[in-house]
């Protein structure tokens, strides 16, 4: 009995103490297992956290991408402008330089016609030299004929001084001898009357009127006229006479054009009447 006592205590004691391991290896593995929970839990709340912060990134990507997306598409737009344009002033530059090769063969053409136009008006201008040559001694001619009618028909007569008198008779049908005249001055460039005898109305206007026109030969004609239209009214003649005498200035000279010249000995003889205002008046006068 007393040996069944003893191994019973025995495999109790045993079997205590292997539930005392049981027991402690279960605490160990509690612990272990608590102490692996809580490090993945802190794992996952750390990998939580970072999947926030990911998001937050991968948006803030996200948006920096649709501004690279737009700004690309700008950019491309952009670019598509220039080369556009590249391919207008590529265009434009072609369509000049065939333009500039274009004018050059043209310049080439004018000047090769300039060319031939310069021989040709220096081989006219020869020709005129020649001519005028011959002109101007028919002219001498033409100005004695003229000067010769005039100084008997209306005893017209210029006199070189101090500035240039212009003599007239045959004005006063009572007294043909009698002189009228007046003087005219030009003092740089500009024509005064010095002396009128006998005096006409409106002298200042017609030497205004002669500084603006420098149509010597109209201001000779209208004071002839006006000393004789005063000598006529001097002497109460009639209206009559008065025609007769004021045709006679006017329209019969030039009936009586001695071999009239061309337009351009017109000019050339105005562009002298500066220079000469004696020759120039006569020259006029002439055609």
């Amino acid at each position: 009995m007393a040996d069944a006592a003893a191994d019973l205590r025995r495999r109790m004691k045993e079997q205590r103490a292997a539930i005392q391991r049981r027991f402690i290896d279960s605490r160990n593995w509690a612990a272990a297992a608590s102490s692996a929970f809580s490090a993945a839990l802190l794992e996952a709340r750390s990998i939580a956290n970072q999947t926030v912060s990911n998001r937050a990134k991968l948006s803030e990507q996200k948006q920096h991408l649709r501004k690279l997306e737009s700004d690309l598409a700008q950019a491309l737009s952009v670019q598509t402008s220039r080369r556009s344009k590249h391919n207008l002033m590529t265009e434009s530059i072609l369509k000049t330089t065939a333009t500039n090769e274009q004018l050059t063969h043209l310049v080439t053409g004018r000047r090769a016609t300039r060319d031939e136009c310069m021989n040709a008006i220096s081989i006219q201008l020869k020709d005129i030299e020649s001519l005028e040559s011959e002109s101007d001694t028919n002219e001498d001619k033409n100005l004695e004929k003229a000067l010769i009618w005039y100084n008997k028909f209306l005893g017209f007569q210029v006199v070189g001084g101090e500035g240039v008198k212009f003599m007239f008779n045959k004005i006063d049908v009572q007294s043909p001898d009698k002189e009228c005249y007046f003087c005219v001055k030009l003092v740089e460039g500009r024509y005064t009357l010095v002396q009128c005898v006998p005096s006409v109305d409106g002298a200042e206007e017609l030497v205004k009127d002669l500084n603006c026109n420098n149509d010597l030969y109209k201001f000779v004609r209208v004071v002839r006229d006006r000393l004789q239209a005063a000598i006529i009214s001097g002497n109460m003649l009639s209206s009559s006479f008065c025609a007769d005498l004021s045709s006679i200035t006017s329209s019969s000279f030039s009936a009586s054009s001695l071999d009239s010249t061309s337009e351009n000995n017109i000019n050339r003889s105005q562009s002298k009447n500066q220079e000469c205002p004696v020759k120039g008046l006569a020259k006029s006068l002439a055609m």
